[in-house]
């Protein structure tokens, strides 16, 4: 009897057991493409890594960074080299750089925060907000918009007031001799690309908002996306014990030497005073990528990436090395190009002997920033590589 009740119990049990066994789980056919996409893109990022860091070291260039950001993911963020020759202080993913041109862009995308809250116009005219502003065509100086001055379009001669930024001028006395400065075409009509004329955008935001421009900049976009390193003074950079320092190169020699960080263009810091480390970029193309409508929304970033001159015959030294673009374009603080059938949002920025690019592929919701701190040969080919490499990749359907 006892044992009947315990061969009942184990009976009882088995069958138990039995129908609590989970079943197999069949993916489904989005989950394999999924699987298929995760493992193109792992495979892709291998291969990128390897031409960087393989091209970075035939380079010499003392230090680098790179971030990439797929829709919302940080895949791939590393730092090469040192920040300064003759020592074994090795750039990481907090390193700051100064990101030079790549602070029109952040410029352009604070601008439209403020659009966005009913604080900024892009039509808005500049002598209502700033009367101070003027050229020596007082007329057409009336006409300027803040979307003229963010796509390079005023009318000026290319690099207006450069000698003032040069010699650490104040945006104050930059803007005092912009009344004497000619106009060489009508505005909207001519491309010339500018620091100084872009940077009275500081004062049209800080006349607007009543905050300064470094102010605007750490509260409505530094401090939110949680860019923890990101700046735009001096002394910020200045303060910062983990900073990638500059380096020239001597052609004659066929050496980096050590070289100071200076003063200049962060008394035009709308247009290329911002400082930041590799992660902190990475958290700024999550935004270009749409991910923040908080900071932006979709509506100004579409306004902030419109054309608004064509660049294809005046600027191709910017894209002489991309193999694939058709036709360029400068919108708001951004470069548009056609590249292979779909639109790519790009810039460059060189200051102070750093190097920096920036690109977006938001068909392929991909992002890229990189940094250096040093000029090099190399420089020139990483973004088209990476589109190329991407590209490749991306159509890879077998043997994986």
């Amino acid at each position: 009897m006892i044992r009947f009740f315990f061969r009942s119990c184990l009976f009882l049990f088995l069958v138990s057991c039995a129908r609590a066994a989970p079943q197999q789980v069949v993916p489904t056919i989005a989950d394999q493409n999924e699987e298929k996409e995760a493992q193109r893109l792992s495979f892709f990022l291998e291969h990128y890594d390897r031409f960087f860091a393989t091209s970075f070291n035939v380079s010499e260039c003392p230090g680098a960074a790179v971030v990439i950001v797929k829709d919302s993911v940080v895949v791939y963020k590393r730092g090469f080299g040192v920040k300064q020759i003759k020592t074994e202080d090795s750039v990481d993913v907090h390193t700051v750089f100064r990101i030079a041109s790549l602070s029109k862009g952040v410029t352009a995308m604070l601008a439209g925060n403020l659009a966005d809250r009913q604080e900024l116009e892009w039509q808005q005219p500049i002598q209502e907000v700033v009367p101070t502003f003027s050229l020596k065509d007082k007329a057409q100086a009336s006409r300027l918009t803040v979307n003229h001055l963010l796509s390079h379009t005023a009318g000026c001669y290319p690099y207006t007031g450069s000698k003032l930024i040069n010699s650490g001028s104040s945006l104050k006395t930059i803007m005092a001799n912009l009344r004497y400065t000619g106009v060489v075409a009508k505005e909207g009509t001519q491309y010339a690309y500018q620091n100084a004329v872009f940077s009275v955008l500081e004062k049209v935001m800080e006349n607007t908002t009543k905050q300064s421009f470094d102010s605007l900049l750490q509260q409505r976009l530094f401090v939110p996306a949680g860019m923890r390193s990101a700046s735009s003074t001096y002394a910020d950079i200045k303060g910062n014990a983990n900073v990638a320092l500059p380096h020239r190169y001597n052609h004659s020699a066929k050496k980096y030497y050590l070289t100071n960080i200076h003063k200049n263009y962060y008394n035009v810091a709308a247009a290329g005073g911002v400082n930041a480390s590799i992660s902190d970029m990475g958290e700024y193309l999550k935004i270009l990528l749409g991910n923040r409508p908080d900071i932006i929304s979709d509506a100004s970033r579409a306004q902030m990436w419109t054309p608004e001159i064509c660049t294809s015959t005046t600027n191709t030294m910017y894209v002489n090395m991309w193999d694939g673009v058709t036709n360029s374009y400068y919108a708001k603080g951004w470069r548009v190009l056609e590249y292979r059938g779909r639109t790519i949002y790009y810039h460059g920025g060189n200051v102070n002997q750093y190097k920096g690019q920036v690109m977006v592929d938001p068909e392929n919701g991909l992002a890229i920033c990189v940094l250096f701190n040093g000029p090099n040969a190399f420089n020139g080919a990483v973004m088209p590589t990476f589109l190329s490499y991407y590209d490749f990749f991306k159509g890879m359907q077998e043997g994986l």
